[in-house]
């Protein structure tokens, strides 16, 4: 076994035996680690503080440098919350998210047809899935399954693809449309996060006021298969409490314009986001790919 596999199983292992402890204090592990990504230099905090510095440019400095702070700290605890996702008990799940809206996403799948379950990058949208699943489960639902992008690293996803079947039963890859209107038919919602940079099929669409290389297939597949679309967010609310909204239909994403479905949703994300600022995934470089002629912020 060459020193990356054994790199990756002793990751896991060691992912594996924090979350058998309580589930409060593998997040203050993960906040320490996140106070930790604060006080050393590195690439992630780079990035969060040139998304923050264009994003938020109507706060002074000081304040700046607390939400990228808070914003570090927030995704150290999502780490911890992404591996308790994958490998923590069912009973480190149940009685720990407030739920809002159920009653939008039974109604929506009321006839047997599955939806697109859109929202964005939130540091605890994996921990977010888990929660929501577990409550469709309860309420005798179908469970959602998960569009995700596979790891680089094949050994690695397939702990993480082993472990998020245990939750959402099925993980579809990014580009598999196929698997994707397959899942809906049959009755299921599928998780889809269009929130990240994109180099191709996107348009530029405004963002926190900047111009976001935005995936045009969202809107494209909801638009050509009739999908419905029900937005839903995970945020935390204390140490280890969360709250997941869910939001009436998103009719705009079947209905409008490409363009204009696309500026609604980036608008819907913005209003969520500034709800909990610290908690969106500011250490992504959201706006790499820029529009002809615009400079880099990073």
């Amino acid at each position: 076994m060459g020193f990356k596999k054994i790199k990756t199983e002793a990751f896991v292992a060691l992912g594996k035996l924090i979350c058998r402890m309580p589930l409060a204090m593998q997040m203050a592990l993960g906040r320490v680690v996140g106070r930790l990504f604060n006080w050393l230099p590195n690439k992630r905090k780079q990035i969060a503080e040139a998304n923050i510095t264009h994003c938020f440019s109507g706060l002074g400095s000081g304040q700046q440098d607390r939400l990228v702070k808070a914003n570090l700290i927030s995704t150290g605890q999502g780490v911890s919350e992404m591996m308790a996702a994958l490998w923590a008990r069912d009973t480190q799940v149940a009685d720990k998210f407030e739920i809002r809206g159920l009653s939008i996403l039974k109604e929506a799948m009321s006839g047997g047809q599955g939806c697109l379950l859109l929202s964005c990058h939130t540091t605890s949208i994996e921990w977010g899935i888990r929660g929501l699943n577990h409550a469709l489960k309860q309420a005798g639902l179908p469970v959602g399954h998960m569009l995700a992008r596979a790891n680089n690293n094949k050994q690695l996803e397939a702990h993480y693809t082993k472990a998020r079947e245990g939750f959402v039963e099925k993980v579809i890859d990014k580009k598999d449309i196929r698997s994707l209107l397959k899942s809906v038919k049959s009755g299921h919602g599928v998780y889809y996060a269009p929130d990240q940079n994109f180099s191709y099929q996107c348009e530029f669409i405004p963002f926190f006021g900047q111009a976001a290389a935005t995936a045009t297939g969202p809107a494209k597949l909801a638009r050509s298969a009739k999908l419905n679309v029900i937005p839903w967010f995970c945020f935390r609310t204390g140490p280890t409490s969360w709250v997941i909204d869910i939001c009436p239909e998103f009719s705009a994403m079947r209905e409008a314009s490409v363009n204009q479905a696309l500026t609604d949703m980036n608008q819907l994300f913005e209003d969520k986001i500034r709800q909990y600022p610290e908690q969106y995934l500011w250490v992504h470089r959201r706006f790499k790919n820029r529009p002809e002629g615009a400079d880099s912020i990073y």
